[in-house]
């Protein structure tokens, strides 16, 4: 029955593969994806210099999750050769420049001849799924080959399972050929359960990103700012967000004239959207690509900035949350000791915005009106600044283990 529904699979994708790359070349977020590097889509790559160790092929989405495997190449690149692919072309950058695999290369494409191509070239003897990467034809291909497939930091939204749930008679037969599924909460774990039957181990680490060092790279000089700015940023914020958050700045900049917000859309596709935001609000506003903040309201149009303007912000607002989009990750912030403010709509980082609430280092917004009062309460209370932002630090401390037991448990698997 697998084999029947991976041929159909297969089929279905290449018949849909044209349209899908016409609908990509017209859109404005993966115009600058279609075509870079297409050959390594197609399997034409030659590994060099692989040596006798065993190896590792780590697969992530995109740049997010290969931030999070982080900690896992430092652990693991003097013992294995390692091979790490992105489905997108800003995680395979990352990847590359960050040189702790032995190889780098984007995702290929999902299709028998060249999945299994890509298979008989890297020789993998382990193959680590980062998150929730559920490639048919990738996972089928592993099982032919007799490869172990890991899965990390697994998680799966009610939303997502909503959909997994409503076709597993297909999804399951895929699933269940992942041997060993680690999950970030015990709600990620029961829903791999469901979709597996039991059929997979199942165990609970934690979030991995917890492991990643927040060293703090930037300086406050660098983004021109004073000892005396107090900086806000908002980071990864969505459709809905940008009006609220600039009528906080709005209303907080009239009785704080060293107060500095910094905004960071989740898409850069949205760019000209938010500027006609700060537009009919009439708010002067810096382009970071110009190089020039000399406005107190600075729009990050770049690509990789976010870490380092949380890294110099006194508060910072994790986008996605007041507005219904599952939140982003608190984590990165928190890990540099700051209060962290997210709104109620946290779905996809539930565990992780529980463990900061837990440890008071973050607060809940659910509207522009507490936005403004909590920033407004920063500003005014240094201690209680400080105090939260101790707190968010404490959070991330406590679940630095995890780690170590996302190692163990690969390094069990590979002995079995």
């Amino acid at each position: 029955m697998t084999k029947l529904f991976i041929m159909l699979y297969n089929i279905l994708y290449v018949l849909f593969l044209p349209v899908i790359m016409i609908v990509f070349v017209f859109n404005n977020k993966y115009n600058k994806e279609i075509f870079y590097k297409l050959s390594e889509r197609f399997s034409f790559c030659k590994l060099s210099n692989k040596d006798l160790k065993t190896t590792l092929w780590i697969h992530c989405a995109s740049l997010g999750e290969v931030r999070a495997v982080e900690p896992i190449l430092e652990n693991l690149k003097s013992e294995y050769y390692i091979i790490l692919t992105s489905f997108t072309r800003s995680g395979r950058d990352y990847g590359q420049n960050l040189q702790k695999a032995d190889f780098v290369t984007l995702l290929p494409l999902d299709i028998y001849p060249i999945m299994r191509k890509f298979f008989n070239i890297v020789k993998p003897d382990m193959l680590i799924l980062v998150e929730t990467e559920i490639w048919p034809t990738l996972l089928y291909v592993a099982h032919c080959k007799n490869v172990k497939v890991i899965t990390i930091n697994g998680r799966m939204s009610s939303k997502s399972f909503k959909i997994y749930k409503k076709f597993k008679f297909f999804w399951d037969k895929f699933i269940t050929l992942i041997d060993s599924i680690i999950t970030v909460s015990k709600d990620d774990a029961d829903r791999f359960l469901f979709l597996t039957d039991s059929k997979s181990r199942v165990a609970v680490s934690g979030n991995i990103k917890y492991g990643k060092n927040f060293i703090l790279n930037s300086k406050r000089e660098d983004f021109f700012l004073s000892k005396e700015d107090f900086v806000f940023s908002a980071g990864s914020t969505r459709e809905g967000e940008e009006e609220i958050i600039a009528d906080v700045f709005n209303k907080i900049s009239l009785d704080f004239n060293k107060i500095k917000f910094f905004i960071v859309p989740r898409h850069l596709s949205r760019i000209k959207s938010v500027v006609k935001i700060l537009k009919n609000k009439c708010i002067e506003y810096s382009l970071f690509s110009s190089g020039n903040f000399k406005n107190r309201f600075v729009l990050v149009d770049v690509f990789g900035k976010l870490q380092s303007i949380y890294s110099i912000s006194n508060v910072c607002y994790v986008g996605g949350s007041i507005v219904d989009k599952g939140g982003q990750n608190p984590i990165e912030p928190a890990g540099y000791g700051k209060p962290v403010l997210f709104g109620k709509n946290m779905y996809n980082f539930k565990t992780e915005s529980e463990i900061l609430l837990k440890f008071n280092g973050a607060l809940v917004v659910n509207d522009g009106e507490e936005l403004y009062n909590s920033i407004k309460k920063f500003m005014c209370d240094k201690n209680f600044l400080e105090d939260i932002g101790k707190n968010a630090l404490k959070a991330v401390k406590s679940q630095k283990s995890i780690v170590s037991f996302v190692i163990k448990n690969l390094k069990d698997n590979l002995s079995v």
